[in-house]
């Protein structure tokens, strides 16, 4: 279950430095299990940051929870495009993949695109339709091994890593619902900024820090929490620090509708009446998304 309690203390020896500030002061703000885990009591906490109000998994899962937590049936691993008739997933995930897809029309120039962290390929496949010469890494190798197999795709296996590719070889970036998954953040933006030509644009998915906030009543069943898989959640001035520091501008920080409104519908979907409401941690107010 999410509760909170003002006197939570984390341990010296399991101290965190916050990702954005590098500060190790913080305040609890919940904590929760693994809701594909039902069986399990493992609980992972939220804290927030005393000095820049970065919310993070305090002290992150070992490798080991983080292992356990994948191997699951974990949702991003469903391709649509494999999924035979129109479950409601399938749509909504069709839905926001052509809305990603409208949107590089929109602000990207050029034709050579990489995704970090392509998952079953449904974007990946999109955006080769829409005319992008697509790359790709992505962690799970068998997934990386069945886009190479079904399509002809260009995807590495494992992390994002320096000498993939040349400097400066892609026209544009995109990282949907990746920078949550890692431990630091800082290091996968600094590589795709390598990576990246120059005034070429990076377009980032990943839930937030006022989301955290906005789903409180839900407890540990916010569908955005996702423990323990979603590690960071950066607001809009925590995300400009990090694109800051590796050489990008953050240009346009928003909350699409539809997202919102699907997460509202999961959540409620596995909301327990029962389950207690997350408490904001006390000294730390948080703005609206904008």
């Amino acid at each position: 279950m999410l509760a909170s309690s003002q006197n939570y203390r984390i341990e010296q020896d399991a101290v965190t430095h916050c990702v954005v500030c590098g500060g190790n002061g913080w305040a609890f703000v919940g904590e929760g299990q693994d809701l594909c885990q039902p069986d399990s009591k493992r609980s992972f906490v939220l804290a927030r940051c005393l000095s820049c109000g970065q919310i993070a998994q305090t002290p992150p899962p070992s490798h080991d929870d983080l292992s356990v937590a994948y191997s699951v049936k974990y949702a991003p691993h469903n391709a649509a495009w494999k999924q035979a008739g129109w479950p409601l997933w399938k749509v909504l995930r069709q839905i926001t993949t052509q809305r990603r897809v409208s949107r590089l029309k929109h602000y990207a120039k050029g034709s050579k695109l990489l995704e970090v962290g392509s998952g079953a390929g449904d974007f990946l496949y999109a955006g080769h339709r829409a005319g992008w010469d697509v790359h790709a890494v992505e962690y799970s190798r068998e997934q990386a091994e069945a886009l190479r197999n079904e399509f002809g795709f260009d995807v590495r296996a494992g992390e994002l890593t320096a000498g993939l590719w040349p400097e400066g070889e892609f026209d544009l970036i995109v990282m949907w619902s990746v920078l949550e998954h890692l431990r630091n953040p800082l290091d996968v933006l600094e590589l795709a900024s390598a990576y990246l030509r120059v005034g070429g644009p990076v377009f980032i998915q990943m839930p937030t820090r006022e989301g955290v906030d906005l789903g409180e009543r839900f407890g540990q069943y916010w569908a955005l929490l996702d423990l323990p898989r979603h590690l960071n959640f950066c607001s809009k001035d925590s995300l400009a620090q990090l694109c800051d520091r590796t050489g990008l501008d953050l240009v346009l920080y928003k909350t699409p509708a539809l997202d919102t409104a699907w997460c509202y519908f999961a959540s409620a979907v596995n909301y327990a009446p029962t389950a207690p409401r997350m408490q904001p941690s006390g000294g730390c107010d948080l703005e609206p998304s904008q």
